[in-house]
């Protein structure tokens, strides 16, 4: 399945996002809608027909953020509750910093919070080497979430590591989702992406055995662009 982050086309009112969804649909070929960080998902909101993966913390009930911590089992509830009343596919989410938690204690966590969701739950790599899952070294047991961007700044900008490494991943059979990005190798700045970059070639084969998402928007679509990044542009 194919689908658009709110992260890619976020800092506008929520109606505004669902908007621009709708309009990108047909021509991008979407899926489904990621619920994250870039503008407030209600929990109140009427999600009905809309195929959703959630995203880390990306709830708002009443105005205010709902964090969602692996390691703190009552802030799973709402999550669990909002996954069984919408059509969510999925939850990912970010992992525990490595002085936080044994990979054990992860993994254990990971499996309990999946049992409660009773949705497929992916856990992502993560940019800075203090997270578990920030090298291949600090992987876990558990079906992840590959951010071909934050692999890119594991390699500092090498595209060529950065898909051998993102193949090497997806041959292991230990993924479930696919977060598409760019950035210049330092930052995750979730730049548009390019019309030449090595994966536009796989995202077809990738959706039919993953859950593929632009978290930044093909350059095609630049007018959709994340608000703050077009007045940065502009």
């Amino acid at each position: 399945m194919l689908g658009l982050s709110i992260t890619a086309i976020g800092l506008r009112p929520f109606r505004e996002c669902l908007s621009i969804f709708k309009k990108l649909q047909q021509p991008m070929q979407l899926d489904f809608l990621e619920l994250a960080i870039g503008s407030s998902c209600s929990t109140d909101f009427d999600y009905s027909g809309i195929p959703l993966i959630l995203h880390d913390s990306c709830l708002y009930e009443d105005g205010i953020r709902k964090r969602l911590n692996l390691l703190l089992p009552k802030s799973w509830d709402i999550y669990a509750e909002f996954a069984a009343n919408n059509d969510v596919r999925a939850l990912s989410l970010h992992p525990p910093r490595q002085h936080e938690c044994t990979q054990n204690e992860l993994e254990t966590a990971l499996s309990q919070l999946e049992k409660i969701i009773k949705i497929p739950v992916y856990i992502e790599v993560m940019p800075s080497e203090d997270y578990w899952c920030s090298s291949v070294e600090t992987l876990v047991n558990h079906p992840l979430l590959v951010d071909v961007s934050h692999i890119l700044i594991w390699h500092g900008g090498d595209m060529e590591l950065t898909k051998q490494t993102c193949l090497n991943l997806l041959n292991s059979n230990q993924v479930g989702e696919i977060h598409l990005s760019h950035n210049k190798g330092k930052a995750d700045t979730h730049d548009l992406i390019p019309l030449d970059i090595w994966f536009n070639d796989v995202i077809q084969e990738w959706q039919q055995n993953y859950f593929v998402t632009f978290e930044s928007l093909p350059y095609d679509y630049c007018q959709y662009e994340r608000l703050d990044k077009r007045r940065y542009r502009s």
